[in-house]
């Protein structure tokens, strides 16, 4: 992201020595590393990225395909460690943060923030039941709605005569990074070195994500910057959140690499945290679902079980939680234990045998399970828990 402007050629001739920058990708990929952006080339092969930023968008999905929106954000992070990232993505997306590093050193691209478009925009390549072949190709091939006007959506009559997205009516965005061929056309590149610029390839589209995203000036450390980069590719604040929280999720490694041949299904939604019903519905969800999870124990309400009798509820002087001298409260246990206990009593009301977690009552059900969807899609890892327990602590005082 170089200060200054450029040229209307200059600006499309700094986009043609990058088929020179990726000359050695195809060496690359019979590797087990990534290959510097130079391998086999002189430093003047590196290209500049534009100084401009693009005016046009590279996406217009106001729902991009890749987010299930009864997940939303916080249903989405809380499942990317068991989503996984097709190996040939994950490759891809790397590369890209290492050619635009040699290309561009003041943008800072990271690969987690082309990674988390690509979950967003076609959840690496799958939906609609692709997937990406051993070159990274999605196959049978992504393809956005009709550009229409219609249900929503923007209104682009067609750019391409139909040779990218076979609409000669009406553009759809396409391929893993969602582009609208007209924008395509401006960014895209050869990023694998087959001699064609694939939208449906996801080196390309990653390469050519990472040139829109550092294009114009800025530093993607930043987060003012981050954020205005991540708007100009498209620009929806909700899409801007979902991006970055996935990111931050992504760059503290709540991720995991899976086969490239294996399609992915939306996962499954509770309706008790369906963000596309209304909080009276999930609120009512929250009950029937514990219900179910808690059916009446015989002699519940007898003396000596866990009702309100004499001798058996929680109020009885000096009896804890059980009748007679039961245990005493404590402090929340910070292990695995008490993680798992506390979701269990929340979602139950009832005390999981060795953890020291307090139970919930029925009203604040799901009151550990959004704290601790709200820290995990600030960023902290599900693998560290100490600071995933702390944070949780916090947000329920």
């Amino acid at each position: 992201m170089r200060s200054g402007k450029l040229t209307r050629w200059q600006k499309a001739g700094a986009l043609v020595p990058m088929a020179l920058l990726v000359g050695a990708w195809g060496v690359a990929l019979a590797n087990s590393g990534l290959a510097s952006a130079t391998d086999g080339d002189g430093p003047s092969d590196v290209p500049s990225v534009p100084s401009t930023a693009f005016d046009d968008p590279a996406s217009v999905q106001e729902a991009p395909a890749g987010i299930d929106p009864r997940a939303g954000t916080e249903g989405t992070v809380a499942t990317l460690s068991t989503d996984g990232i097709p190996n040939a993505a994950l490759s891809a997306y790397k590369r890209a943060e290492t050619l635009l590093a040699q290309a561009d050193a003041t943008c800072h691209l990271p690969w987690n923030l082309v990674a988390a478009i690509g979950r967003v925009e076609s959840n690496h390549g799958r939906t609609a039941g692709n997937q990406l072949d051993a070159r990274g190709t999605a196959a049978p091939g992504i393809f956005g709605p009709q550009l229409d006007g219609a249900n929503g959506t923007a209104k682009i009559t067609d750019t391409d005569a139909g040779a990218l997205d076979q609409d000669p009516v009406f553009d759809r965005a396409v391929g893993p990074m969602q582009f609208i061929p007209g924008t395509w056309k401006s960014v895209g590149v050869d990023a694998d070195n087959d001699g064609a610029k694939n939208p449906q390839n996801i080196n390309d589209a990653a390469t050519s994500a990472g040139i829109y995203l550092c294009a114009g000036p800025g530093d993607l450390s930043n987060p003012t910057d981050l954020r205005s980069s991540v708007l100009r590719y498209n620009r929806s604040e909700a899409y801007a959140d979902t991006v970055i929280a996935i990111s931050n999720a992504y760059a503290q490694g709540n991720y995991t690499q899976s086969p490239n041949n294996l399609t992915s299904s939306s996962p499954l939604v509770q309706r008790s945290v369906d963000q596309s019903t209304t909080q009276a519905a999930r609120d009512a969800a929250v009950q029937e679902e514990t219900a179910a999870a808690n059916p009446t124990a015989p002699g519940g309400a007898t003396p000596g079980g866990s009702g309100s009798t004499p001798g058996g509820g929680s109020s009885t002087p000096g009896g804890g939680s059980t009748g007679g001298g039961g245990s005493t409260p404590t402090a929340p246990n910070t292990g695995v234990t008490g993680l798992v206990g506390g979701l269990v009593s929340d979602l139950t009301g009832q005390q999981v045998p060795g953890s020291t977690a307090p139970t919930a009552p029925l009203g604040n059900t799901m009151s550990w399970l959004d704290a601790n969807l709200k820290c995990l899609a600030s960023g902290i890892s599900a693998l560290d828990l100490a600071a995933l327990t702390t944070c949780i602590t916090n947000l329920l005082r």
